[in-house]
């Protein structure tokens, strides 16, 4: 049977809350399996899973201000995922594996039998929904531009790919294609490329051919472009200003690319952009998402929005109506996170806007042939996507991937400058080490935990003392780290200031560095945030290493002893503070 046909065939036996179901992408936090996630396959026929392993439960960024919404009196609630936060039962990942299987089995019990897709973020550095066991890690977005060579992009891509499939995940939602040309922008920064149009596209493209051949779904975000933003998107609305031309020519520039390169699926940001549509944000806009992306640049792939519980949108509309607004501003897929009552609302509500008319049956009918079309083109249908969970965690232990890694690690570092001639270290001065634990999406066990990079340095040197702070601004931290330093003399203090948007940065670096101490700086972002977080140029020494990860600790550790020269180049072209 030809797929146009398997397709039709599929769709002919689907009632209405199979279709709606489709076109929704749920979310699942941890790693037990709960009663409203198998109500969510079920009762509501979602399309995918976008799995949080590293909590119990999705932290909503605007729960509590989302607009509230009129029901029906035919309204039949969801159930609620009432869950405490607090860290899940720790998985191996065959387990996880297993219980992935599970639920796509469940999945396959549908009539007529779609697929589940399970979907993750593994951008890099911090993003990282699957680490457990000693999955091999690589830099971020920028720290891969950093070696200057796409041919590394598309073997990261293949490696992160490879590790994927064999534990039965099937989209990435990557590559991150924003160009990051404002240096203040809290929430793309390294995750982008870089701030050229040209080099963002380049190594988008080497990327999404790396995951296409190993079979896993690339999806470009944040359409049409985040990169000249000051504002996080999770918690408020950031509105770009700029004309049409600098628009085609830098924003959106990397998508006409991917869509020549036949880009399979774009995510779509929340954001406003008044030269295109004052009155909408970009994710509930049909002159972006119909009129821009599908009409004017001529895409025919699956759109699927961001998370919908982001403060940008559903602050406005309330969850169920945004989704709704969503897909009819043309989206085929809603990305839902939330496990509580926002789930039952959002089906709903989209159900009424289809009977309404407001999203018509035919435009329906087109979002979910795209859909199962992409489903079918990898192979989802000949499986069921499920996996032998034995083999989960093979590929971590791959020569070509475990090579791959060290590769990538080599040319995401660069010391930036060693006014103190500290480089390499001299094991007989009295040191320092001052490190954040790392706790972002960390799995805790013995191949990647809090305290890595503390483990790592203190393995090969019994006179090294290491204070341990959190990883992000800590009222506590912020007054003691200092009385410390000041009641203790140390020939040289080795600072990591690194850098997540989940964490406010904190103080002690710059105060340390203000009072002329003896700083070596150790960050993963090239670029200041918010005065004290990431790359202090005032700083003595200082290295930069964009892959917080078990191998980019271990390349940091080489170069501090002198045993590895960094291999990175700067990657950006309109920030460069050190005119390298």
């Amino acid at each position: 049977m030809e797929k146009s046909e398997f397709i039709e065939s599929i769709l002919n036996k689907m009632s209405l809350e199979q279709e709606i179901g489709q076109c929704v992408v749920v979310g699942m936090s941890g790693t037990v399996v709960t009663n409203d996630l198998r109500e969510a396959i079920t009762r509501y026929h979602a399309s995918g899973l976008r799995i949080s392993p590293f909590s119990r439960i999705f932290r909503y960024f605007s729960d509590d201000k989302a607009k509230k919404q009129e029901l029906g009196d035919d309204f039949v609630p969801s159930m609620q995922k009432i869950a405490k936060q607090g860290s899940p039962p720790y998985a191996t990942p065959e387990r996880f594996a297993e219980m992935l299987n599970g639920l796509k089995e469940l999945a396959s019990r549908r009539s007529p039998a779609i697929p589940l897709h399970i979907l993750i973020d593994q951008e890099g550095d911090t993003s990282k929904d699957y680490s457990r066991g000693g999955v091999v890690q690589f830099p971020s977005n920028m720290g891969i531009a950093a070696s200057k060579d796409p041919d590394m992009a598309y073997r990261v891509a293949k490696a992160i790919a490879r590790q994927m499939k064999a534990a039965g995940l099937d989209v990435i939602h990557s590559p991150v294609v924003d160009v990051n040309i404002n240096p203040d922008n809290p929430e793309i920064g390294r995750r982008a490329f870089g701030d050229d149009p040209e080099l963002v596209a380049e190594f988008a493209i080497a990327m999404v051919k790396g995951f296409r051949e190993e079979k896993v779904i690339a999806v470009a975000k944040h359409f049409p472009g985040r990169g000249d933003s000051a504002t996080d998107a999770h918690f408020a609305c950031p509105v770009l200003n700029v004309d049409d031309k600098r628009f085609h020519e830098v924003e959106l520039y990397p998508y006409k690319r991917l869509i020549e390169a036949g880009i399979d699926s774009v995510m779509v940001g929340h954001c406003l952009y008044p030269h295109i549509d004052p009155d909408n944000i970009s994710s509930v806009s049909r002159k972006i998402i119909t009129g821009l992306l599908r009409e004017e640049l001529g895409f025919k792939g699956v759109i699927t929005t961001d998370s919908m519980t982001m403060g940008a949108l559903i602050d406005k509309y309330g969850i169920g109506e945004a989704c709704a607004r969503a897909l009819a501003a043309g989206a085929d897929i809603v990305l839902m996170k939330a496990e509580n009552q926002w789930r039952g609302e959002m089906f709903y509500t989209i159900r009424k806007w289809v009977e309404d008319g407001r999203i018509p049956k035919d435009e329906l009918d087109g979002k979910v042939r795209r859909i199962l079309g992409l489903k079918y083109d990898y192979g989802l249908f000949e499986t069921m996507g499920i996996v032998d969970a034995s083999k989960a965690s093979e590929p971590f232990s791959d020569p070509v991937i475990v090579q791959t890694s060290k590769q990538a690690a080599r040319k995401a570092i660069m010391v930036l400058k060693d006014d103190l001639h500290a480089l390499p270290l001299d094991k007989s001065e009295k040191v320092l080490l001052i490190n954040q634990l790392n706790t972002v999406k960390t799995p805790n066990d013995l191949y990647d935990h809090p305290g890595f990079f503390s483990q790592l340095l203190e393995e090969e040197w019994p006179g090294l003392q290491t204070y341990e702070t959190n990883f992000g601004y800590n009222e506590e931290d912020e007054e003691k780290v200092v009385q410390f330093v000041e009641e203790h003399d140390r020939d040289l203090i080795l600072c990591t200031n690194f850098y997540d948007r989940s964490a406010k940065p904190h103080t002690y670096v710059k105060t340390l560095i203000d009072k002329g101490y003896p700083v070596v700086l150790i960050t993963n972002t090239p670029y200041r945030i918010k005065g004290t977080g990431g790359l202090l140029t005032e700083a003595p020494t200082i290295i930069l290493n964009m892959n917080l990860t078990p191998e980019g600790y271990r390349t940091t550790r080489e170069v501090l002893f002198g045993r590895l020269t960094p291999e990175g180049s700067w990657p950006l072209k309109l920030y460069n503070p050190f005119n390298l």
